[in-house]
């Protein structure tokens, strides 16, 4: 059946988040410095930020997994919560713990920059006659996502647009691109799933029923043995003469 929508995936395909950091978490360093400078005013006495930070690392990959596997959801204000909680501190309120949320993203929103040929390709797709979605693994809420998306001039292009923490539902699991595609009034048999992380977005697309596209951004993630995409590109301008060919 022929290709009528496009999904894509955010971080590493359309949106680099990573800034100059070349590993998960620690790219994540500027969102706890600016949440830790945050929780430290008013004369706060905290532990050195160091402590926190490597805190906030013991948790992160197994927030995330926990996500993943749908064991919880997670949020950056829970992540916070947990890392302080680790060094004894657990007196910070809710509203203490969403302020520090909102710096922390605010910090990793400073350092995203599209990524070449973005723009030019989701424009391309949305003018050849395509739906466009979007289905992104994030602990950020979603608003924080799309406005980087309307900074960028992408997000006018999309039709509908997931993420996960606001709905607590991760890839590779199947339900947030079924979410999406819902969402989006078709059929996974008519749709393409765009990104960069095979363990993530070929799984899940593939256990969505879609067809899949490799886009292999960054050398963070690897195409594992077995797992054989639909399509590869290696850059943006690939994607519309790709679908096209189908």
């Amino acid at each position: 059946m022929a290709v009528e929508t496009v999904v894509f995936d955010l971080g590493g395909t359309l949106i680099e988040y990573a800034g100059t950091y070349a590993t998960w978490p620690e790219l994540e360093t500027p969102g706890f410095l600016a949440a830790y400078g945050v929780l430290g005013q008013n004369g706060r006495s905290l532990p050195p930020f160091e402590q926190f930070c490597q805190a906030g690392f013991n948790h992160l990959p197994r927030m995330w997994r926990a996500a993943t596997r749908r064991e919880a959801n997670l949020q950056v204000h829970g992540l916070l919560a947990a890392a302080w909680a680790e060094l004894g501190i657990n007196h910070f309120s809710d509203d203490d713990l969403l302020a520090a949320a909102l710096a922390y993203g605010e910090a990793i929103q400073q350092q995203a920059f599209v990524i070449e040929g973005a723009v030019a390709a989701v424009t391309a797709v949305k003018a050849a006659g395509y739906k466009v979605g979007l289905v992104s693994n994030t602990m950020f809420p979603g608003t924080m996502h799309q406005a980087d998306m309307a900074r960028f001039g992408l997000l006018d292009h999309f039709d509908a647009t997931v993420f996960s923490a606001d709905v607590n539902k991760w890839k590779p699991n199947a339900d947030p691109f079924l979410h999406v595609l819902e969402e989006l009034g078709v059929g996974a048999e008519t749709a393409v799933y765009v990104g960069d992380d095979p363990a993530s977005d070929m799984v899940g697309g593939r256990a969505a029923g879609m067809r899949t596209i490799y886009f292999p951004s960054s050398p963070r993630f690897h195409l594992p043995d077995g797992l054989q995409p639909d399509g590869q590109i290696s850059s943006l301008a690939e994607l519309l003469p790709l679908l096209a060919s189908w």
